[in-house]
C-alpha cells in the first residue's frame, strides 16, 4: 500500500485536493494523509469546516504557519511539515494551492528527498510582484509530477524546461469540488434569505486587499457599483483584508449607503457557488469564482490585467477589464446586454472527472 500526504494551505488549495483525498481514502491501494493550514476555512455559516462539507472532517492535520512576516510564516510551516513528513514517510507528497503554507510543504518534502506532485501546476500570470506567482514558480521547480488543469499550464512548464513526460494534463480539480457539493449548493436558501431573485442581481466579489490600497482604485469601484445599482440590485462580498482596507480609507459607507447595494462578508464555499450560479454576472478583483463561473456559464468581469487561467478568457466566459472605471463600465454594459453569453463553452477536461485521471497516473508511476 502506498502512502500519500496531501497538503494545502488556504480554501482554494483545499478545494483542489479534497476530492482526491476522499477518493484515495476509499481506495484499497492507498493510504492518505491530509494536512492543511490552520485554522480550517468554514464550509457554511453553521461553522462546519470545509473538509466536513466533503465528508472528510476527521484526521485532518492542521499546520500552524505562525505569525510575523511571510518569511517567518514559511519557516514555521516548513518546520511543521518537516516533522510531519519525517514521521509519516509518505511515498509521495501532493501539493495544492499557491499560498505560503503550500510552498512550505513543497520545500520541506523536497529537502527530505521525498517525491512531490503538484495539482494545478504551470499556472502563471507572469506578475513577479505577486507573492502567489513566486510561490507557483517555486513549487513547480521542486515538483516531480505536474498535474495541469489547462493547456496553458503545459505550455508554460515546457517553456520553463520541464520534461514532457513529467507533465500530465488532467483538467481542473476545482470542478470536481463543485460537482461534489453542487447538490448542497442548489438546495441553499441564501439567495432568498438575502431578498434577491435569480438572474436579477449582480455579484461583486472583492478579495484582493493589495490591489485596493490605492484610494483611486476604490473610488473607481465605488463609481462602478453605483452605476450598476441603478439598473440591478448588487450583492457585495468582501474578504476580511478588504474590510480592513476600507476601514483604513474610511470608505465603508461608500458602499453600504448606496441604495440597492448589500454588503456582506465573503460567503462560504457552498453558498458562494449558489450566489455565483444565480447572479446575472460576476464582477471580481481576483481569481475567485473565475473557474466556477465558467462552468456555470455566468459571465465574469475580472478587474485585473492578467489571469492564471487564460482558458476562461479564450472561451469567452471571463473578461479582463482592468481597474479603469470607463473600461469596467463598458464591459458592464456588454454584460447587461447579454453579449458575453453568446460564445460560452467549457474548457477541455473541466468535467468533474479529474480525480480519476490523477489516480490513474498514480497507479502507473508509483
Amino acid at each position: 500500500m502506498k502512502k500519500i500526504l496531501l497538503a494545502a494551505g488556504d480554501r482554494c488549495g483545499l478545494l483542489k485536493v479534497l476530492p482526491l483525498y476522499k477518493a484515495l481514502c476509499e481506495h484499497d491501494d492507498y493510504e492518505a494523509v491530509l494536512a492543511a493550514g490552520a485554522p480550517l476555512p468554514e464550509g457554511e455559516r453553521s461553522g462546519e469546516k470545509l473538509p466536513g462539507v466533503f465528508g472528510v472532517s476527521e484526521n485532518v492535520v492542521q499546520v500552524e504557519a505562525g505569525g510575523g512576516t511571510s518569511v517567518n510564516q514559511i519557516a514555521s510551516a516548513m518546520n511543521a511539515f518537516g516533522e510531519l513528513l519525517a514521521g509519516e514517510q509518505p511515498d509521495l507528497a501532493v501539493i495544492a494551492g499557491d499560498d505560503d503554507v503550500s510552498l512550505a510543504a513543497a520545500l520541506a518534502a523536497a529537502k527530505l528527498s521525498l517525491p512531490v506532485a503538484s495539482v494545478g501546476a504551470g499556472l502563471r500570470d507572469y506578475n513577479r510582484r505577486s507573492p502567489a506567482e513566486i510561490n507557483r514558480v517555486l513549487i513547480d521547480s521542486v515538483t516531480d509530477i505536474l498535474f495541469v488543469s489547462e493547456h496553458s499550464g503545459e505550455y508554460n512548464l515546457i517553456s520553463e524546461g520541464v520534461e514532457k513526460d513529467r507533465i500530465f494534463f488532467v483538467g481542473e480539480m476545482l470542478i470536481d469540488s463543485l460537482v461534489a457539493v453542487i447538490g448542497r449548493s442548489n438546495s441553499s436558501t441564501v439567495v432568498d434569505e438575502l431578498g434577491l431573485e435569480a438572474k436579477k442581481y449582480i455579484l461583486v466579489i472583492l478579495d484582493q486587499a493589495a490591489s485596493l490600497e490605492s484610494i483611486d482604485v476604490l473610488k473607481n469601484i465605488e463609481g462602478v457599483v453605483k452605476a450598476i445599482a441603478e439598473k440591478q440590485p448588487v450583492l457585495m462580498l468582501l474578504g476580511p483584508d478588504v474590510v480592513t482596507v476600507l476601514q483604513e480609507h474610511e470608505m465603508e459607507l461608500a458602499f453600504t449607503s448606496v441604495p440597492g447595494v448589500q454588503v456582506r462578508p465573503l460567503a462560504a464555499y457552498v453558498e458562494l457557488l449558489r450566489l455565483v450560479k444565480d447572479a446575472l454576472f460576476v464582477l471580481t478583483d481576483s481569481s475567485l469564482a473565475q473557474v466556477e463561473s465558467t462552468v456555470m456559464k455566468v459571465p465574469c468581469l475580472t478587474m485585473l490585467d492578467d489571469t492564471t487561467s487564460p482558458a476562461t478568457i479564450e472561451i469567452g466566459t471571463n473578461v479582463l477589464v482592468g481597474d479603469r472605471q470607463e473600461d469596467i463600465l463598458q464591459a458592464v454594459d456588454e454584460a447587461f446586454q447579454g453579449n458575453l453569453t453568446k460564445r460560452m463553452a467549457i474548457p477541455e477536461k473541466w468535467d468533474g472527472a479529474v480525480t480519476g485521471r490523477i489516480i490513474g497516473v498514480l497507479d502507473r508511476v508509483l
